[in-house]
């Protein structure tokens, strides 16, 4: 798999494949939900749930940690949700022989799904931080220039739990899919999305402590209230996204190969 040749058939291929996901934008009303309805949604929701927590907290913004720590979050969502809902997508509607029955390889259909990823995470969260900032006066660009390694870290973390639930389908069919949704769901209480880590019941502590997600809001949280940072956090959530996003992408091309070789005609209904 060679991703750095970049020649005109393959960037129209994979202009070809972007606008096959873009343009069902305009009349699937499910897309939007998720890109906008749910998000917004939650930012409702928790927003007005934290004001209230924290009504009488003065000596940091409780509000300001949980709906920073809620835009971080959908950041990974969206990440991991184009990654796996891509391919689910496919196979609901038959198209996934037709995808790789022509030029377009596997690998730059990785690279189409990562840049589609990066595209509609950044218009939610866009939409999302202006809602938070209107509604709730609070505004991610208080971590400053720390909200760059957050949001390469929340990235990276989701596309490894995309490539993990992707390859679970790509392998055994439709009948496992609910993966897309439920895998990431299982990793956000983990995460210490909302809350910090010596709130979590020392028994789960263990799996908080190998997961990247872990560090990121972790550091999230210390930036907003002490406006310091432990760089050895940052550093073991580089280390561990981009194992796991290795093994991640190796596992998903393995599952791949292995199903091209059944057949992936099987998937079609």
């Amino acid at each position: 798999m060679n991703l750095s040749l970049f020649n005109k058939p393959r960037l129209r291929r994979l202009y070809a494949f972007g606008l096959r996901h873009v343009y069902p934008l305009r009349r699937d009303f499910d897309l939007l939900s998720d890109m906008l309805y749910w998000p917004i949604i939650d930012v409702i929701v928790w927003g007005v749930t934290s004001i209230w927590l924290g009504s009488g907290n003065t000596t940091a913004s409780l509000a300001g940690t949980i709906l920073t720590g809620l835009i971080l979050w959908n950041i990974i969502w969206r990440s991991q949700s184009e990654v796996s809902r891509n391919l689910i997508d496919e196979i609901w509607n038959n198209n996934l022989v037709n995808l790789f029955s022509t030029p377009l390889s596997v690998g730059e259909w990785i690279v189409g799904v990562l840049s589609l990823s990066l595209m509609k995470m950044t218009f939610t969260v866009s939409i999302i931080s202006s809602v938070i900032m209107l509604l709730y006066k609070v505004n991610i660009f208080n971590l400053g220039l720390w909200l760059v390694p957050f949001f390469i870290g929340a990235v990276m973390s989701g596309w490894w739990v995309g490539f993990i639930a992707a390859g679970i389908v790509i392998r055994w069919g439709p009948k496992v899919q609910t993966v897309v949704w439920t895998l990431p769901g299982v990793l956000l209480p983990f995460s210490v999305v909302f809350f910090p880590l010596a709130l979590l019941p020392s028994a789960l502590r263990p799996i908080s402590y190998i997961l990247p997600t872990t560090y990121i809001f972790e550091s999230m949280r210390s930036v907003l209230i002490s406006g310091t940072i432990d760089w050895r956090y940052l550093v073991l959530s580089f280390c561990l996204n981009s194992l796991y996003l290795t093994l991640a992408m190796t596992w998903f091309l393995f599952s791949f190969k292995d199903s091209l070789q059944k057949g992936l005609g099987r998937f079609n209904n």
